[in-house]
């Protein structure tokens, strides 16, 4: 099968920049491939991580499959990233996301834990022994903006605080938070030995694949033995060539995503400002009104997902005949903004 740059292209071409440089866990696929290593040093990886996010020791894990069978036709499709059965008794699903491109983590990540703790539960089985499951969702963009904290586990409670069932668990991870962090090492504010499992973890994704932070990641790594064995692994898996490609044409198509929700997000803003103006003209009440109409529930998400899914393969297609030629690279290859904006009459804004 002919690969995306051509087989021959694709001997000739280099993707990583340095002989030392490691590849992104941020991004879905590296963090796949790291935590499902089949090696010493990536079982103890994954079992590290697990440990650490869910506050307790883990002795067993088994993978299982990513996509869970549909019962119903009507049904939403589901593809788990990295599902797994832990200590024979309780279930996790473990994702990586870049980009909040569907403005409804949130709502995702409930009907993922509501179709794990479905698909687990068996026919006649006593209530008492429906298993336990974890949706965790490493994210890199922040949903709690009111809050420093990196970790947030969600589950049944009262507000009180009572919790009424502990069978489904949602736990965000949100990677931009720990920033600050660093800024406060690199000050001598902190240690590395200050931070807890959770925090060294999330510095490690956010920046492994940096190679101005090796001193922080060294020092990190020393002091907990499951990311030691993730750098391991990184650093095995970066020595392959068609890994670093893959990860090229995942960035390419966040690259695209981002712009294009740029453009989308541009747009709401405008009409919400143009409804304003005109509530300063018809009457302020009437005016918001129109804003948020005009702005906000006019924006169809549907008819974006669309457009970035149409564009996406049209500049997949331009971008098959220009790498055609091995001297170019996929840096040159910029979104081509004005076929957005010719694209955008047919969004319903």
């Amino acid at each position: 099968m002919e690969t995306f740059f051509g087989e021959k292209n694709m001997k000739k071409m280099h993707f990583r920049p340095s002989p030392t440089a490691l590849l992104n866990p941020c991004l879905d696929i590296i963090f796949k491939k790291l935590f499902t290593d089949d090696s010493p040093q990536g079982n103890r990886a994954l079992q590290s991580f697990l440990e650490a996010i869910l506050g307790k020791s883990v002795s067993q894990i088994v993978l299982q499959p990513n996509e869970l069978p549909i019962e119903n036709v009507n049904d939403k499709n589901v593809r788990f990233d990295l599902n797994c059965k832990i200590d024979d008794k309780e279930f996790v699903n473990i994702e990586m996301q870049g980009i909040n491109s569907e403005f409804a983590f949130e709502k995702r990540a409930e009907y993922y834990c509501a179709h794990l703790l479905n698909h687990h539960v068996v026919k006649g089985a006593e209530w008492k022994d429906i298993p336990k499951v974890y949706q965790i969702s490493v994210l890199n963009f922040i949903v709690q903006k009111n809050s420093y904290k990196e970790l947030f586990h969600y589950k049944f409670q009262t507000d009180e605080g009572f919790v009424l069932q502990e069978r489904q668990n949602i736990i965000f991870i949100e990677l931009p938070k720990v920033k600050s962090l660093v800024e406060q090492i690199k000050k001598g504010i902190i240690t590395e030995e200050d931070l807890t499992p959770t925090q060294k973890w999330s510095i490690f994704i956010l920046f492994a694949s940096k190679e101005n932070y090796n001193y922080l990641i060294k020092k990190i790594s020393n002091s907990e033995d499951g990311i030691m064995c993730a750098v391991k692994v990184l650093e095995k898996i970066s020595q392959d060539e068609v890994i670093w490609k893959q990860q090229f044409d995942e960035l390419i198509i966040e690259n695209d995503r981002l712009s294009l929700l740029g453009v989308a997000r541009d747009k709401m803003e405008q009409g919400y400002r143009e409804g304003m103006k005109k509530g300063l003209e018809q009457g302020i009440e009437q005016g918001i009104e129109q804003g948020i109409e005009q702005g906000i529930e006019n924006f169809s998400i549907q008819n974006l997902i669309l457009f970035v899914n149409l564009h996406l393969l049209a500049k997949f297609h331009h971008l098959r005949k220009y790498h055609r030629d091995p001297s170019n690279r996929l840096a040159h290859a910029p979104l081509d903004q004005s076929k957005v904006n010719d694209a955008l009459p047919f969004l319903h804004f």
